[in-house]
């Protein structure tokens, strides 16, 4: 199994690192560690301070120098990152869509997860969120406030759809490694909340995903909230969701419980995504 391990250097990527490196190990894997560099896709010129002239061979000569120099000192880092057993690869170009080309040779994705923009409050920003929309493999996302270093429990919500089945079973090599699973589904319409009834329902379809009614969890509230906070006081070092993957920009844009989950939680998440509908 290929565990790619993106990393822009930030402290949310920090985070993610050991989980990584944990799940190469027990997954019996290989750790691929990548770095993409934006900034050096576009010509040497885009680097000139305002004012210097462009057709100035001293200055030009001078900026490739420094880009090799950081190109240098970012291989460094990468290859102390994969550690010994694990390859490295520095890409030039846009995030995304050079992680989705790492996506396509790799069985799982782990990254750290912050928003960039303005649009976070509403849809999940930043380059995990659009990379979590678009790949076809396992990301496990890390927010700087994680304290987990290894993945070893792992909270399944589900909401008895398609993709929420789906993801349970994707997940059975996991759980062959010795990853103990447990399902949970969160009673979040106000009217269920005091229905025994559909407690008990609940409770049947969860043991009869899991086959283990004592690892089965109904739980009330507002997923994005409830979820992370039980995963945390109940020794869970993550929660998987099922992603719903539609063709073209509602892939992309449309909001969703999973969206919110990603954004606060503070217990790295594992999304899962269905085939394509």
């Amino acid at each position: 199994m290929r565990i790619a391990y993106a990393t822009d250097f930030s402290a949310a990527a920090a985070k993610a690192h050991p989980l990584a490196v944990s799940l190469s190990e027990r997954l019996d894997g290989t750790l691929h560690t990548v770095h993409v560099l934006e900034s050096y896709a576009a010509d040497t010129h885009r680097h000139l301070t305002p004012g210097v002239n462009p057709l100035d061979e001293t200055r030009l000569t001078q900026v490739r120098e420094e880009r090799a120099e950081e190109t240098k000192r970012i291989q460094e880092r990468l290859q102390a990152l994969a550690g010994e057993g694990g390859d490295w690869d520095l890409r030039f170009g846009d995030p995304v869509r050079e992680l989705l080309q790492v996506a396509n040779a790799s069985d799982v994705m782990v990254m750290g997860a912050h928003g960039e923009n303005r649009l976070d409050a509403y849809f999940l920003g930043g380059v995990a969120g659009r990379l979590v929309r678009r790949t076809s493999i396992p990301t496990l996302t890390v927010r700087e406030e994680s304290s987990v270093t290894a993945v070893r429990r792992i909270l399944l919500a589900t909401d008895f759809s398609d993709a929420a089945t789906h993801a349970w079973h994707a997940l059975e090599p996991w759980r062959a490694a010795g990853v103990e699973m447990h399902a949970a589904h969160v009673r979040d319409a106000p009217r269920y909340r005091q229905d025994e009834a559909y407690k008990t329902q609940a409770h049947e379809a969860l043991s009869e995903l899991v086959g283990d009614a004592a690892r089965t969890h109904v739980l009330d509230g507002q997923v994005a909230e409830v979820l992370p906070a039980y995963a945390s006081e109940h020794g869970f070092d993550a929660v998987a969701v099922g992603m719903r993957r539609r063709p073209g920009p509602l892939g992309v844009l449309l909001g969703s419980r999973a969206d919110a989950l990603i954004r606060s939680s503070d217990v790295p998440v594992l999304s899962v995504p269905a085939p394509q509908e």
